[in-house]
């Protein structure tokens, strides 16, 4: 008389699950930590760090000058995908390659020595 086929234990069940949640879990907490992480902007309501200064209305600083090698950078993003980008995005794009190129020129522009420690200490 042949044996009737049983279901799984409810611990291999138990088990597939876990391992399903801890591949979901994985992909999930990266980007929640590194929103944990970003400083909290002031509420509304709240005063400002830093006091205005009087003589000064509430005028937006002017954005920085977009250089020369950045508004290259940005013509061939408009060259390649301009006919998916508003003008209003390319202009963003510029602002945002300007910002990672002045970035760069800082980095390049720090000096460190031998006895600089790295930031992070890190373990395999």
């Amino acid at each position: 008389m042949p044996r009737a086929q049983q279901p799984p234990a409810p611990g291999r069940r138990r088990f597939i699950k876990t391992v399903g949640m801890a591949g979901i879990s994985t992909a999930i907490v990266s980007p929640i930590l590194a929103l944990a992480q970003t400083p909290a902007t002031p509420r509304a309501g709240t005063p400002a760090a830093t006091p205005a200064k009087p003589d000064s209305a509430a005028a937006p600083a002017p954005p920085p000058e977009i250089s020369e090698d950045a508004r290259s950078l940005a013509e061939i993003v408009r060259r390649r995908y301009g006919k998916h980008l508003t003008p209003d995005q390319i202009e963003g794009i510029a602002r945002e390659l300007n910002g990672r190129l002045a970035g760069g020129k800082a980095l390049r522009e720090s000096k460190l020595t031998n006895s600089d420690e790295p930031d992070v200490t890190f373990r395999a």
